[in-house]
C-alpha cells in the first residue's frame, strides 16, 4: 500500500503548479471530483488542501463556488507572514527582537538615503515632520505621521521588498505600542530628531544621522520597556 497523500502536499503541488505558470490569475482549480480521483483521497482532504491556498493567498474559496487561482501582490504575502510572525513575536522579548531587527533595517536603509535619497523623497520626510508637529498631543495622529516619515526611508532604496517590511512589522510595532504616561513630550523629542535625521541627510553626514537614528529607535522602544516595569513594581508592591 502505497504513502497516502496530505493536504498539504496537495497544495504544495497546487501551488507549484501556480508559481511555474502552468495555472494562471483567473483560472479555476482542478475540480474536486478530479483532484480526489487523481490523488486517492477523499472530498475532505481536497477541501483541506484548498483552506491551504487560501491561507497562501493562491486561491479564492468561496463557498459553493469552485475554487480559482489567485495572483498575490508582494504585500499580500508579507501581510500574511506578519499575521503569522504576530504569534512569535508577543511580549517583552519577541518585541525586543523585533525593534532590534528594526534598527539593523533602518540605519541601513539610513546610509542609503544620505547618498541617494531624492528632493521629493525628503520633501516627503519634511511633510511628514510638519505633520508630526502638528499633533504632538494626539497619539493616534501623531503615530499615523511618525509612521509616514520612517516609511520613505524604506521607499529611498526602490525595493518593495523594504517598503513590504516596513508595513508588516515596523508600522504594526509602532501602532500597537501601549501609550506613555507622558507621550506628548516625548512625541516632541521624537520629532525634533526626525528633523535632525533630515538635515543630516542634506549635510550627506550618514555617520551624524544613523548615530541620531540608533539614539531615536533605543531610547524610544527604552521608555516603554521601563514603563512596563515600573507598573509590574508598582502591582507587585500592592
Amino acid at each position: 500500500m502505497g504513502k497516502v497523500i496530505t493536504a498539504a502536499e496537495i497544495a504544495k503541488i497546487l501551488a507549484a503548479s501556480v508559481h511555474d505558470g502552468e495555472l494562471s490569475a483567473g483560472d479555476m482549480y482542478p475540480s474536486e471530483r478530479i483532484l480526489c480521483e487523481q490523488y486517492g483521497v477523499g472530498r475532505n482532504v481536497v477541501r483541506e488542501s484548498f483552506t491551504i491556498l487560501q491561507g497562501m493567498t493562491l486561491a479564492d474559496h468561496n463557498k459553493g463556488k469552485r475554487p480559482r487561482v489567485l495572483a498575490p501582490s508582494l504585500g499580500q504575502v508579507m501581510e500574511g507572514l506578519g499575521e503569522t510572525a504576530g504569534f512569535f513575536f508577543n511580549g517583552s522579548e519577541g518585541n525586543a527582537h523585533l525593534e532590534q531587527a528594526r534598527l539593523f533595517l533602518e540605519t541601513s536603509m539610513l546610509r542609503y538615503a544620505v547618498v541617494h535619497a531624492t528632493n521629493a523623497q525628503i520633501a516627503k520626510m519634511v511633510s511628514a515632520i510638519e505633520e508630526c508637529d502638528k499633533h504632538i498631543s494626539d497619539i493616534e495622529g501623531f503615530r499615523n505621521a511618525d509612521v509616514k516619515f520612517h516609511r520613505v526611508l524604506a521607499e529611498v532604496p526602490g525595493n518593495p521588498i523594504f517598503v513590504a517590511l516596513h508595513a508588516t512589522f515596523v508600522e504594526r510595532l509602532m501602532k500597537n505600542r501601549p501609550v506613555l504616561d507622558d507621550f506628548a513630550t516625548l512625541n516632541k523629542s521624537s520629532n525634533d530628531e526626525h528633523k535632525k535625521i533630515v538635515e543630516a541627510i542634506l549635510d550627506k553626514e550618514a555617520d551624524k544621522a544613523v548615530e541620531i537614528l540608533t539614539c531615536h529607535l533605543t531610547r524610544n522602544y527604552g521608555s516603554y520597556f521601563r514603563q512596563a516595569l515600573a507598573r509590574q513594581m508598582t502591582n507587585g508592591a500592592r
